[in-house]
């Protein structure tokens, strides 16, 4: 038998995508999620206990964001 171990809520691939080195754009967001409220999203992160962050890039429109868990957990 085959077990997946893809993430299986929207908060869970949320999670991995702002966990990644590399981080995501709001884009990446909406094309990863079957979400049209990625900023919802991110802001359930936040009262979750999330830190999210995000940097600007030299077009001055894209942000990259990045997320780190609260203390405590993985």
């Amino acid at each position: 038998m085959f077990f997946s171990t893809k993430p299986k809520t929207q908060l869970d691939k949320l999670k991995t995508m702002l966990s990644r080195k590399s981080g995501c754009t709001s884009v990446e967001i909406v094309k990863g999620l079957p979400s049209v409220t990625p900023h919802r999203r991110l802001a359930d992160l936040k009262e979750q206990g999330w830190t999210i962050t995000y940097k600007l890039l030299p077009d001055n429109k894209t942000k990259i964001y990045y997320g780190r868990p609260p203390n405590g957990s993985a």
